[in-house]
Parts: structure tokens; sequence; C-alpha cells
């Protein structure tokens, strides 16, 4: 070839320089990202925005649309077309939704009379400090009857009730026709559609059972779950939460293992659920000799099934299309960037069906994992595969992508950055195909021969055991999750450590050198948790950041402390124990038994030794005390009953219980079992709070008052009976509620107030009048819904020093 040849591009071919398509892979496709974003913008825009605002913008839109086509500018025409859909859509169904006859009737709490058929499977709720414990449903409402009149409507409604009434409506099965008397009120959110939220006001009439299609996925569900009943109980939770969402049999320990160690993509349906399925039924049927359009037809048939498997829910339909994406997006090199097209036009589709998908935490995180193995993980692959094994390139890069791409966004969501979660999703992926795929023969399976089913289902729980093993271990690790101030700042400085990374990735992946150097960083990352900037290491009180909950740390020694509740269910508290180096604990203190305060115990008995655990005398919630007593005597913990007036010296610091225990004690077994009149399970839970421990604790020379959740009767008794309650640090009572004594509050003399609050709760915690008056008391107040955790430290002159992680 001649040098005038060389460069020279072919016809109908590509300039000779150029990588070739093996090597580079096919070349990025961005014309369609940005009006997936322009349509994601204004769904998000119109959710927020008055439609007074929202209308005016579409009208622009619609206008740049004429004007861009005009000039020929087909990018912006086509950008500013797509946004103008998404717009129209999300307000044509914000209107139905709050315009609509049953939004009429919900938005004047009205009582109507609805047939509606059942969506999906009743969930139980928990009950939570003054709310029982109830069922929620979600119904499509088909004819409502208000004030005389009668419609056909297509409505979402969520049915809840509590007690007698809630165990009625946990029966119902999906599919069933139901009509019922319910007083109709507008819900807190439109999320997925919901237009009311109705509570029955009288028995739940059974009109008709489920069609052919809901008794056979009923059918299908049901006999995964009995054919996993010889499993151990948490492969028996496990497994049908991999294969079809089903959560309702988790345990939430483990759930709790599987957040820290970033696995809880697996505990619910997601695109590689389906990935996995439609891949297994395709590589059945190309062995049975099935292609072309045949082929194609059985893959639309697994999908539809999937989608009706799983109830159809948003999240479902979110699922199906992400794992659509990614398997359009293979070809024989594997995951290419080319699947942009298809990402983007199903975020476009997704977004026009249902657009509350634009505020929704699980979309984002769907969208940005899929686009993130489209970009990454094929380059980094074919890279890798140079010197290892097919297998082990692809465990290796597709969740380093995904890691890579999500983990802004969790760091926003959660405020923490998993140090684990790559060698977690690293580890647990092998399993999960065979996990998936028993799973779903042992329920088709069970269906005609339960025998069989069994068999399946026992080997799907013990192919499930590896995952379980590797969320147990790397949520034990020393340094699982790192917390830490979420700012602008910060997501900006993390997002720029993640652009550096993809950049490099490329060639550290092709390099075992690199690999092995990227391996050992990641190890002493799990294992070694380093001091938070600017954290005192000599703190002596903790407040820690648990949410809407309760949890104070007291030290004791270098590596052990007094815990003062426990916090709300989930490891939170547990992640405040971690963060402190406190592996013992010298005392646990449990002022009462509301989840609040209790829930966080199964994330810390049995994780570290606790000396003694001195408990409320009024056991009320009863279900909650019991579960208590079996958590600490399972573990082998000495358990006290507080009284007035005791004693207890823990090393350095000296505890006194001033008040234990209420006058007006509720009986425990008619706590438990709650009741729908909002009347009782108030004084129920004012009675539960007031009977909370009161405590004073001296540590490093100053004082500290312990409250629990009392109110103002509970407050008045201490000081009415003439207690000694100064003290130099004051944890709010009942998380700043409005139910503060000022006679209390002035009798602590405290210097600093402690509020242990959730942000953005509904409760209104704390009361704008209870901070007014800490302020005008003297007291600095501290709250974790503003400060986050906040260290106490006591300095030489006995001034105080309050450090806050905000």
């Amino acid at each position: 070839m001649s040098g005038s040849e060389r460069g020279r591009v072919r016809p109908g071919g590509r300039d000779a320089a150029d990588p070739p398509q093996g090597r580079g892979g096919p070349a990025r496709d961005l014309r369609l990202v940005a009006p997936a974003l322009c349509a994601w913008a204004g769904a998000l825009m119109t959710l927020g925005a008055p439609p007074r605002v929202s209308w005016p913008v579409l009208g622009l839109c619609l206008a740049l649309t004429v004007h861009a086509a005009r000039r020929r500018r087909w990018a912006l025409a086509g950008a500013a077309l797509v946004t103008a859909s998404a717009i129209g859509c999300c307000l044509g169904q914000l209107h139905w939704c709050e315009h609509g006859p049953l939004a009429g009737a919900a938005a004047d709490e009205a009582v109507v009379e609805v047939t509606a058929r059942v969506a999906a499977d009743p969930v139980a709720l928990e009950q939570r400090g003054s709310f029982p414990a109830a069922t929620r449903v979600t119904v499509v409402v088909e004819t409502v009857r208000v004030r005389g009149g009668s419609w056909h409507v297509r409505s979402r409604a969520e049915l809840t009730a509590s007690g007698e009434r809630g165990e009625r409506i946990a029966s119902l099965r999906v599919g069933e026709r139901v009509r019922l008397l319910a007083l109709a009120s507008s819900p807190d959110d439109h999320d997925d559609g919901l237009v009311a939220v109705l509570r029955p006001r009288g028995p739940v009439e059974r009109l008709a059972g489920p069609g052919p299609v809901d008794r056979a996925v009923n059918a299908v569900r049901s006999r995964l779950r009995e054919s996993m009943r010889w499993s151990p109980h948490d492969q028996a939770g496990l497994v049908p939460s991999l294969v079809e969402g089903d959560t309702s049999g988790l345990d939430g320990t483990l759930e709790e293992d599987f957040r820290a160690s970033s696995l809880t993509h697996l505990t619910a349906v997601s695109g590689t659920n389906l990935t996995l399925m439609l891949a297994f039924f395709l590589a059945v049927a190309r062995a049975a000799g099935v292609r072309g359009w045949s082929l194609r037809s059985l893959a639309v048939l697994v999908v539809a099934a999937f989608v009706v498997l799983c109830r159809a829910e948003p999240s479902v339909v979110r699922a199906a299309a992400m794992g659509l994406v990614a398997l359009a997006a293979t070809g024989r090199r594997g995951l290419g960037p080319s699947g942009l097209r298809q990402l983007a036009c199903a975020v476009w589709l997704l977004l026009l069906v249902d657009p509350w998908l634009a505020r929704s935490w699980g979309f984002a995180l769907s969208v940005a994992a899929t686009g993130g193995i489209l970009l990454w993980a094929g380059p980094w692959q074919r890279a890798m595969s140079g010197w290892a094994p097919g297998w082990l390139a692809e465990s290796v890069c597709v969740p380093a992508a995904a890691q890579l791409a999500t983990q802004p966004l969790i760091t926003a969501l959660s405020g923490t950055v998993s140090m684990t979660g790559l060698v977690a999703n690293m580890a647990a992926g092998p399993f999960v195909a065979p996990v998936t795929v028993l799973g779903l023969l042992a329920a088709l399976c069970g269906v005609a021969c339960p025998p069989a089913g069994a068999v399946l289902g026992w080997c799907a729980g013990w192919c499930a055991e590896p995952i379980i093993l590797v969320a147990r271990l790397c949520a034990g690790l020393p340094a699982a999750t790192l917390a830490g101030p979420v700012s602008g700042w910060s997501l900006a400085v993390l997002g720029g450590v993640g652009v550096a990374l993809v950049r490099h990735m490329g060639g550290a992946a092709a390099r075992p050198g690199a690999c092995a150097a990227l391996a050992g960083v990641l190890l002493v990352g799990c294992l070694w948790r380093p001091a938070a900037p600017g954290w005192p290491s000599g703190w002596a009180i903790v407040s820690c950041d648990v949410g809407q909950g309760d949890a104070t740390l007291v030290r004791t020694g270098a590596r052990s402390a007094v815990l003062v509740d426990a916090g709300p269910p989930g490891d939170a508290a547990a992640r405040c124990l971690r963060e402190q180096h406190v592996d013992h604990l010298s005392m646990l203190v449990l002022s009462h038994f509301h989840d609040d305060h209790v829930g966080g115990l199964p994330q810390i008995v049995g994780h570290m030794g606790i000396d003694l655990a001195l408990l409320d005398p009024l056991e009320s919630p009863a279900g909650n005390a019991r579960r208590v007593h079996e958590l600490l005597d399972a573990a082998g913990v000495p358990t006290r009953t507080a009284w007035g007036g005791e004693r207890i010296d823990v090393g350095r610091v000296r505890w006194l219980t001033l008040q234990a225990g209420g006058d007006a004690a509720p009986d425990p077994a008619r706590a438990a079992a709650g009741d729908a009149g909002g009347q009782r399970a108030a004084s129920e839970s004012s009675a539960e709070n007031d009977s909370s421990i009161l405590g004073r604790i001296t540590v490093q020379g100053i004082g500290l008052v312990v409250t629990g959740d009392l109110e103002t009767d509970g407050q008045d008794r201490a000081v009415t009976a003439g207690l000694d309650l100064r003290a130099d640090v004051l944890k709010v009572a009942h998380h700043g509620s409005a139910r503060q004594s000022p006679d209390f509050l002035a009798a602590t003399g405290a210097r600093l107030a402690l509020v242990s609050v959730g942000a953005g709760n509904s409760y209104g915690h704390p009361a704008a009048r209870t901070v007014d008056a800490l302020g005008l008391l003297g007291m600095r107040v501290m709250r974790t819904d503003r400060n986050g955790a906040v260290a106490v430290v006591v300095l030489g002159d006995g001034a105080l020093r309050a450090v806050s992680r905000r």
C-alpha cells in the first residue's frame, strides 16, 4: 500500500487506523440520552410544581418543538417533544388522581361504598409507637357510591385496617372482588397513582373469587412457600424474595445485613431476576431446536409471565424494562454502550406510563446501575479476559460498574458509603442464578407434584445459603459502611473519585498486578474504619443519629459504654456502636418497649457482650416486651427491672434510677391486642410513655438526665416527688414533642439539650414551642435531624463541647 493510500477510508468500510470492534467495542450513541433526561426532568417538575406553572411549561415545550422543526434542528425538536409528552401525561394522571369521583370523596373524607378488585398481596404493618399493628392492601376500585350517586371508575386505592378488621383483610387474595363501606381520605402522596386511602367501616363482603390467571399465580406463589417449608428459616424467607419479590418471610435482621452489604437489590424483584430467568428458558429452547420468531415469541411470553407472577406492580414493570434493556444490549461481544439507546427509550416509556417514577429512588438506582453496566462493564470485562477466566471477569466487572454508577445516589439517600458492596456482590453473584432458576422450578413443579417441588425448594435454599453467609460476614466487618455528612460538596467529591476510578479501571483491569493492588486496598478498606475528620476520640456522651428513635451512648471504657435505648428497627444503633468502636456494653437500659426504642435490639444482642439489661417495669406493648425478653434470654444477658432510687456503679460511671413505671399502667394484654379506635390507642400510648425509665448518669464529672418518652404527666410526677433532676445535659423527652412540663425542664438546669429525632418525620417533632422553651432556659439545642450524631466532650475546666456530624 502506498503512502497516499494509508489512512484512506475505503468505500463502505472504516478507516484502517480505527480500532477493531472486537477491541474498542461499539461506539457510544448518546443521542437519545438527552431527550430521556429532559422527559425525566419534565415529569419531576410537574410532580413538584402547581398546575399554573406546569401548563405554561408544556406550552413552551410545544412551541419550541414547532420552532426547532421549522429550522430543521431535529435533536432539539425531539427533546422538546419528548419533554412535552412526559409533562402532558403527568398532568393528565395528576388531574385524574385529584379530581375523579373517588378523589373528591377522599378530599371531603366522606364515607363511600365501593366495589374493588384486590391488586396486591396484603402487607402486615408492625405496631409503631401509638399506631397499632395493621394490614394494608392495594385495590383497584371499580365502582364508588357516595352522596346518592354511583360512578364506574378504575382507581388505585389503599385499604388499611387494624385489629379484627385488619385480620379480615389480611386473608384477601389477589384477584378477589370485594364490596365494603369505608371512610375515604386523601393519601399523603399520589405515588403509583394512588387516589385514596380506605378504612373499612363495616364487614368486607367477598363478591367473587380470583379469575383463572390470578388463581394460577396464587397457586404458584403459595407452592413456592410450601416447597421451602423444609428449609431453615433464613433460606425459606430469601428464596421467595429472589424469585418473585415476596419479602413477607424475610427476617428483619437478615434484611439489615443485606442492606449493610449492598445486597438489598437481591431481596426485591430486579432486572437481574428477569435476565436470569429469560436466559435460562431461552437456553433450554435453543437446545430443543427453537429458532427465529418462535424463540422471540417465547421470550415475550416469559417476560409477560414474569410480570404477572410478580404481581405487575410498578417496581416489577420497572425491573422488567431494565432487564430487557440489559438483555437486548447483550450480543456476541457482551454488554456494550449501544444499549444506551434502549435504556433511554425505556426510561421515556416508563415515565409516560407511571410519571411518579421520576422521583423514585428505586427507579433512579435501576437506571444508574443499568447505564453503568452498559457503559463500562463490557470494556472492562474484555480487558480483564486477557489474563483471567471469563466468569471471573464478569463477576468482578459487572458489580464494579453498577456500584460506581449508583454510589453517589446511595450516599445521597442513606448518608453512607458501602466498603463491602463490591466484594459482597462479587461473592454472591454466582449463586443468584441457581437460586432463581431452582426456586422457579420448585414453584412450578410444586403445583403438579408437591414432593418434587419440596426437593427443588430444598436445593434452592442451600444454593441461597452462601448468599446469606456473604451478607452476614460483610455486614459484620468493621468498615462495612462508612457514614458521613451529606452535602453538595461531599457528593461532588464522591462523584469525582468515581470518575477517576472509571477512567483508570479499563487500564487496571488489563494488568493482574493492578487488580491485585486494588483488591488489597479494598480489603484494607473493609477491615479498617478511619476516624471521622474532626470527630473527638475522647467523647463522654454520644446522641446517635438513628432517625425517629432514641439511642444514647455513655462511655465507660476505651471500647465499652452504657447504651440507653436501641433505636428503631434497623441497624442504625448498631452502626453507631461500630462507628464509636464500642464492642462491649457495660449496661443496656431500655426506657420502655416502644419500637423506636427497642427495634434495633436484634442487631446488637448477640454481636457484643452485654453485662446487664435494665428494663421498664411496665411490659407493654406485650408483644414487644416478649420479643425483648426472648432476645436477651437467648443471648444469656442478665436482666433487672428498674425501680426508683436504685444506684448502679459501672466502672467510673454511676447510674441512678429516678423514676420507673407509671401510676396508670394499662393491661399489657389489652395493649397488645391493639384497637382501631384512636382514643384508646392514644391513651395507652401515653401511659406507656409515662412509664419510661427516668435516670441520671454521672460521667466524667457531669450529669446526664435520660427521659425516654416521658410526657407532661410523667414529668410533673417527677417534679412533685421532689426528685433531684439537676443535670448538665438533658436528653429531651419524646423526641422534643410538645408534651413537655415547663417545671421539669427548668428543674434540670441543663446547659445542653439533645433531641433525638428523624428528619421530615410525620409527628412534627421537635415542636417549635419546645425548642423555644429550651432556648429561653439558656440551653443549647442539638438535634439529630439537623446535626446528625452529636458527641459531648468534657474539657479540663468542666466546660462542655458539643461536636456534630454535620
